[in-house]
């Protein structure tokens, strides 16, 4: 029985196919369960996918901020919840808590768009509003907010968009922008440092052969936040931006 009817609640054991190399349940991995529950919980509320497509809408993230103060290990089973807030204008608000047994060891907020799925244009979300149950007694005490990077950020590397880069909706999925920018930081800092805090604004689709230059700042040693910036070449704009916030040692 729910206790509340707007909350959505689901269990996952963390396998060999979720960890890192650290046998953690790492960044790329978890994103890729806060998807899972938005898809099952969204088809539960009777707006998922298909029914989008159907009403001729799609959803759209456009920022996330994930905060994270321990990793599960392997063999860990963690609990995830998740939930609606009421719609601001064209802007849709989820919010997702994480647990490990009883300890709450992370939250996420994120701000989705619904676009026309033809136009690519914004629909206002009252089209679908009846479709929510937003949750009214509690909220997180952060938001996913608009990234500003700082000067100075140098090429990484060049990245084409591949077919394993693509979701449904035949662009680039969500969490393999986190993939790339993890990709690019040196293999001994993963061993090295872990990650407390996740932001990232989606500024412009990317799709199937576009090709980004991926910019990141380079100096991990003396600071406690990491930025990257995606540009894509085809079209001379800022595809994302993201922001790391680390600390030494394992969580």
């Amino acid at each position: 029985m729910k206790l509340n009817p707007s909350v959505f609640e689901q269990t996952y054991p963390i396998r060999s196919v979720n960890i890192n190399s650290n046998k953690k349940l790492g960044l790329y991995g978890l994103l890729g369960l806060l998807q899972d529950i938005t898809s099952e919980h969204a088809y539960d509320l009777n707006f998922g996918y298909e029914n989008m497509i159907k009403r001729g809408f799609i959803w759209v993230l456009i920022r996330q901020n994930l905060k994270m103060k321990a990793w599960p290990n392997w063999h860990d089973t963690l609990t995830i919840k998740t939930w609606t807030l009421p719609v601001d204008g064209f802007y849709g608000t989820r919010e997702f808590e994480i647990f490990l047994k009883d300890e709450k060891i992370g939250a996420c907020s994120t701000i989705w768009m619904i676009l026309d799925s033809v136009t690519r244009r914004p629909k206002k979300i009252t089209d679908i509003e009846t479709s929510f149950s937003p949750r009214s007694d509690y909220q997180l005490d952060f938001k996913a907010n608009k990234i500003v990077t700082p000067g100075g950020l140098e090429l990484n590397q060049n990245i084409q968009v591949k077919n394993s880069d693509l979701d449904m909706h035949n662009h680039v999925n969500n969490i393999k922008y986190s993939q790339w920018a993890l990709d690019a930081i040196p293999f001994e800092y993963h061993k090295k440092y872990s990650i407390t805090e996740f932001e990232i604004n989606f500024l412009h689709e990317t799709l199937l052969g576009d090709d980004i230059a991926l910019y990141s700042s380079t100096d991990l040693n003396t600071k406690n936040e990491v930025f990257f910036s995606g540009k894509n070449l085809k079209t001379s704009q800022e595809a994302f931006k993201i922001k790391m916030k680390i600390q030494e040692g394992l969580l």
